[in-house]
């Protein structure tokens, strides 16, 4: 059995820039990566919602999963669309549609772990949104200030790099925040939780209870939580750890 493919789904103001260092860790131990860009964040003018989102991952892993084993990666904001959009793109079900892979694990870096009709703000408000997070209604987009970013995404990471880091951050779309889930994957494939205990305290405590309330939810698949002393963004301040570990979660499904 061939390693399986990671899909990387960076999370809100970024690209897939972001994971260019886990990708080299990953390509040097033999495994191949893919990162698909996510048009809510950066899209110019700003899209009404995350529907486009969830078809660029859908279509991504859909292309994958005919030839090949795939683990997919959320990152923060994308835990909400990953979480959405793989719907039947399991492996028991690729396997009754005949299909050679499937997807067999999720991995959520500190991303939304969340619920069916889940939304993130009520249409029309930046209700439940950290002061960081600054909302142009008229515009329809979200920003974050430069001399924010090192406090929201990369707390472990030198001041040098993180200005070169805040340079690609980009608006996000407002409308994606005020989206729907309709899946939860997380109750169909295997899932790890990595916590990123040197977050902001509120996005540990967060996510924690995310986690919590996806276990007593109902059915569910979550069975590993990794806790590690890292910032929001573990890719890019440590991709030597991130890579081992997600190579470590594929081989809790193959031996890799």
């Amino acid at each position: 059995m061939s390693n399986p493919v990671f899909v990387l789904l960076h999370g809100a103001w970024h690209s897939p820039k972001c994971w260019n260092r886990l990708i080299a860790q990953l390509e040097k131990s033999g495994h191949s990566a893919v990162a698909p860009a996510l048009p809510s964040s950066g899209y110019n003018p700003p899209l009404p919602d995350w529907s486009k989102d969830v078809e660029i991952i859908r279509n991504t892993v859909t292309d994958l999963v005919q030839e090949h084993h795939v683990i997919v990666v959320t990152h923060s904001f994308s835990g909400m669309t990953g979480g959405t959009a793989l719907e039947g793109l399991d492996k028991e079900t690729c396997k009754s549609k005949g299909l050679k892979g499937g997807v067999v694990r999720l991995v959520y870096i500190i991303a939304f772990l969340v619920p069916e009709r889940f939304q993130h703000s009520p249409q029309g408000t930046r209700d439940n949104m950290v002061p960081e997070m600054i909302t142009d209604l008229d515009a329809n987009s979200v920003t974050v200030r430069p001399e924010d970013a090192k406090a929201m995404f990369y707390q472990d990471i030198e001041d040098d790099a993180v200005a070169e880091l805040a340079k690609d951050l980009r608006p996000q779309s407002l409308g994606a925040f005020w989206s729907t889930t309709t899946f939860a994957a997380w109750r169909y494939i295997p899932t790890t939780y990595v916590l990123c205990t040197g977050d902001k305290p509120s996005t540990v405590t967060a996510a924690q209870y995310l986690v919590d309330s996806g276990k007593a939810s109902g059915p569910h698949k979550i069975d590993n939580l990794i806790k590690v002393d890292s910032g929001h963004s573990p890719f890019i301040s440590n991709p030597e750890w991130t890579a081992q570990t997600l190579i470590d979660e594929a081989g809790r499904e193959f031996q890799v």
